[in-house]
């Protein structure tokens, strides 16, 4: 064989092998992701949830032909989807079809994908039309759908969270109680539900209701008035391993008729949180970190509009600093705003492990009755100024509140927040829907799911824009960032452009 016959067969072999390479792909690959964050990779933890299932997962894209055109967003999608299927060696399996055009549309519907509605110009028309965009997670006979997927911000983790319902056949349980009979989840908190609905099994309980097994986390918002009877079922699924999460504070405030505030008395509810590790004490937290109260003012095209009326201290906004930096409900801090917040205090029990998750600021004050909640007399400073505990995150062996000491819970979570009103619809009045993020953030902690905050966290959380509470230092902000884009970054590139040109003319001159 001559040398060029050589050549030309080794060229052949090359290309063969280089092909036979390409073609299994799925199992040998190499992939660079050279952002900071690793936002477009798939994450440790993700790569766990994958290597844990055991028999194939089958992830269906319902996506409109149309929307590819229009939304760029929707390749995004598609390569994340493919990233994972491909980091699963054939666990995972992506299938992209539209539902109109693959005659698919009855099976989408089954799955709960609808298309949805979305305006769009063409032609300098603008006309409104039905696309899909839904994925839907199918293992076994199992299913869950994400019905509407428009962005790959947080899909990661969604779909983390829906691979791990299908393998254990359920979604997360929720349980919630609620202190005031009077209200609903449906009238008072609908916003907090709609929330956690979109990924949990949401069930409401009566004070005095057994607390079944399959609750996974048990929501406890108000009811310093209950009477021992309606808390016991609540000790039992403590002492059966269950995670509580406690939102109570020792003040009663009354905004619907009344701008008042009344210190509670004896409590059988914050005796029992005593039991287990944390005092809710008397009083009301105040700080120059605040929220502005506003109201809401209907305008004749029936669109809402917010009044500030002023800065109102008794809505503590919780700034980042003043968080627990090791516990992943608050490692990735976007925020929290309490309202009429009181103090918390630990209580050393033994087996049980506490640590202050959330505090105010410095310059926070505790009022004492009477109380000023009045936004139009509620003082803006007070003394002396110090930093209060407003959340604990406990874990451990907890006492029984009502056995005694020598009974002991099985191993578990709790979390007790000295307020309970930040989870009801008074936060659209103090802007404060970060409290809903802060909740599912618990709720994933006290469930044994804390892996997957860390996906939902990945990319920089953006928190507000008012994140700069001194107004003078916003203001010097504000002036300083038109002047540096408008003025000295265009001085700049000229400076550099004379520069540059007299340096040409010395080297032709030369």
């Amino acid at each position: 064989m001559g040398n060029k016959a050589r050549e030309i067969l080794v060229t052949v072999l090359v290309l063969i092998s280089f092909g036979l390479v390409l073609a299994d792909s799925s199992h040998w690959f190499v992939r660079l992701d050279l952002t900071r964050s690793k936002a477009f990779s798939i994450s440790p933890v993700s790569r766990t949830i994958i290597r844990d299932i055991p028999q194939q997962v089958h992830v269906i894209y319902y996506l409109s032909d149309t929307l590819k055109t229009i939304a760029p967003a929707t390749g995004r999608i598609v390569d994340l989807l493919q990233e994972y299927a491909a980091e699963s060696r054939g666990k995972v399996s992506v299938t992209v079809l539209d539902p109109d055009t693959s005659g698919r549309a009855e099976s989408a519907r089954s799955y709960g994908v609808l298309p949805q509605q979305i305006q769009v110009i063409q032609q300098n028309e603008q006309r409104t039309i039905n696309v899909y965009s839904g994925i839907v997670v199918d293992y076994l006979d199992r299913f869950t759908s994400l019905p509407a997927v428009f962005t790959s911000d947080g899909l990661e983790y969604s779909l983390g969270l829906s691979i791990r319902k299908v393998l254990a056949g359920r979604r997360i349980v929720v349980g919630v109680e609620l202190g005031a009979p009077e209200k609903s989840l449906q009238s008072d908190y609908d916003t907090l539900q709609t929330a956690l609905s979109r990924d949990y099994s949401i069930h409401e309980y009566l004070p005095g209701d057994a607390i079944p097994a399959e609750v996974d986390v048990l929501l406890v918002i108000g009811g310093t008035h209950w009477s021992a009877d309606a808390l016991r079922p609540i000790d039992s699924y403590v002492m059966s391993g269950g995670k509580v999460l406690f939102a109570a504070k020792a003040l009663d405030v009354d905004t619907a008729r009344t701008f008042t505030a009344n210190a509670v008395g004896s409590s059988a509810l914050i005796d029992m949180i005593a039991a287990y590790g944390v005092r809710v004490q008397p009083g009301m937290v105040l700080d120059t970190a605040s929220r502005d109260y506003r109201l809401p003012q209907q305008k004749p095209s029936g669109e809402v509009a917010w009044e500030k009326i002023a800065k109102y201290p008794p809505w503590v906004s919780v700034q980042g600093p003043d968080v627990s930096t090791t516990n992943p409900i608050t490692s990735s801090f976007a925020g929290l705003d309490l309202l009429w917040p009181a103090p918390l205090s630990s209580i050393d029990r033994t087996g049980v492990s506490s640590t202050a998750l959330v505090q105010s600021s410095a310059s926070s004050w505790l009022q004492q009755a009477p109380f000023v909640i009045d936004p139009y007399r509620v003082p803006q400073s007070g003394g002396p100024t110090a930093q209060y505990t407003l959340a604990y995150a406990l874990s451990g062996t907890f006492p029984s509140a009502f056995a005694g000491g020598d009974a002991r819970s099985k191993p578990t979570r709790m979390l007790v927040i000295g307020d309970s009103d930040f989870a009801s619809d008074l936060m659209q009045f103090s802007d404060s829907l970060t409290n809903v993020l802060f909740i599912e953030n618990s709720i994933l902690w006290l469930s044994g799911n804390a892996d997957l905050l860390s996906i939902k966290t990945r990319a920089a959380a953006e928190g507000r824009l008012d994140r700069i509470q001194d107004p003078g230092a916003r203001g010097r902000l504000m002036i300083a960032a038109p002047l540096i884009n408008v003025v000295a970054i265009p001085v700049l590139v000229l400076v550099v452009g004379l520069v540059r040109s007299l340096r040409r003319r010395e080297r032709r001159g030369s």
